[in-house]
């Protein structure tokens, strides 16, 4: 057994298929998604004032927060085409200018702007009390495509803009809240100039504190992980291939060694034992390039970024080895099945740049990731990234390990009925 395992691995260490497609391959697509989205991601991105309408209505008159929350990121229109350099453009609270505020009558003239394309969005105020941003369609479709990877300066100084109404939409509920529950409980604190000055002057950062158990990770390490998890997946390829090499109908050399000494059951262990230390050493190399050459990391747990490849790989040798004892499939077939596989579970991880995507099916359908191994191998990398708790990991493990136990089930009861009538 053990001389069929040291043959066996160095068989799949010298095939180009292997090297190319579990080291080469996801080296290049790591460094071309860094390239992409690295910047991005790092924050390095210019914000670039867009034309904004305020609907100065009576609502937005009575408001007595939105214009000073509106002048702290704007520019008045006059202020800004003095400025040949978008960065340099400030708010009147001296603070980089989201946007160039162009003051409108109503409602309706803010929407001629908008369709004449002389603004990007308008800001109006709600009956409720909530601002409210309206976009284009140019503003919309140029900022879905950032959202993808751009550097629209304009669009994301809409994003930003857009993510700033929400939290003041959320705080000034939480005072009026606060305000509605001291009229009904205790009218005194009305009257409490010291009351009243602490709710006006609330942290933002109460309201958006950081959970407990959670730990902060750079986005791009979604997108590497992403990678690995598919290149792991990819192991099935290479189990696939070597069980089926040994199998009589199927090879040449699978005839010679049905008639050797060695047992089935040796046989089926050297491939398994030989693909995943090949599966494991290959995600390493891997693993060390993302690591030192693109900064990937797993702060603190390391060690454990390397059980989790470990894990990963034994799950994929596991299914490989479900494919590659079905007798009636050609070796061609299952390189391809495996293959279309890897690649199309992997949709389910953001591999192609559909973090949203991905990330909308998983809350739609919470369910159908314990049905994705490579959804499962992501998910092992996440819970070291995100949680300082281990029992999320511990938990993802024992789902990969349920998979290797029915894959390892299916493929003995498919082994076990395999018999050759001649050779």
């Amino acid at each position: 057994m053990w001389h069929t395992f040291v043959m066996e691995l160095k068989s799949s260490l010298r095939t180009p298929a292997v090297l190319f497609w579990m080291i080469a391959f996801p080296v290049i697509l790591a460094t071309l998604i860094q390239g992409v989205f690295g910047t991005i991601a790092s924050g390095n991105v210019t914000l670039e004032p867009a034309s904004v309408a305020v609907v100065s209505d009576t609502a937005w008159n009575t408001s007595r927060g939105a214009n000073t929350f509106v002048n702290a990121f704007s520019a008045s229109a006059s202020e800004s085409s003095t400025s040949s350099d978008s960065s340099t453009v400030t708010g009147k609270n001296s603070a980089i200018a989201l946007f160039k505020r162009i003051d409108a009558a109503n409602v309706t003239e803010a929407t001629t702007l908008l369709r004449q394309g002389k603004v990007l969005a308008y800001l109006s105020m709600q009956d409720s009390g909530d601002l409210r941003l309206t976009l284009s369609q140019r503003a919309a479709t140029d900022i879905a495509q950032t959202k993808s990877g751009g550097s629209d300066g304009q669009a994301w100084s809409l994003i930003t803009l857009g993510t700033l109404v929400e939290q003041y939409n959320e705080r000034s509920r939480i005072v009026t809240q606060a305000i509605e529950q001291a009229a009904a409980n205790d009218p005194s604190k009305l009257t409490d100039s010291a009351w009243i000055a602490a709710l006006a002057g609330a942290n933002l950062e109460e309201i958006t504190r950081q959970a407990s158990g959670i730990r902060h990770a750079d986005g791009m390490v979604r997108y590497h992980v992403a990678i690995l998890a598919m290149s792991i997946l990819m192991a099935m390829t290479m189990t696939c291939n070597m069980l089926s090499a040994l199998q009589a109908n199927l090879s040449p050399l699978g005839a010679r060694v049905s008639v050797s000494p060695l047992s089935r059951l040796a046989r089926i262990g050297a491939v398994m034992l030989s693909s995943w230390l090949a599966t494991f050493l290959c995600m390493l190399i891997v693993y060390a390039y993302m690591r030192v050459v693109l900064g990937v990391s797993f702060p603190g747990r390391e060690g454990l970024a390397i059980l989790a490849i470990a894990i990963g790989s034994g799950m994929a040798n596991c299914l490989g080895l479900v494919l590659g004892a079905i007798p009636v499939i050609s070796l061609g077939a299952k390189s391809g099945i495996s293959v279309a596989f890897s690649l199309v579970l992997s949709i389910f991880t953001g591999l192609y740049g559909n973090m949203a995507f991905a990330d909308s099916v998983q809350h739609a359908v919470p369910g159908m990731q314990y049905l994705n191994p490579a959804k499962q191998v992501t998910n092992l990398f996440y819970d070291l990234l995100y949680y300082d708790s281990l029992a999320p990991f511990a938990r993802t493990v024992g789902v990969l390990a349920a998979m290797s136990a029915i894959a390892l089930g299916a493929a003995a009861f498919e082994l076990r009925k395999v018999s050759y009538d001649h050779l």
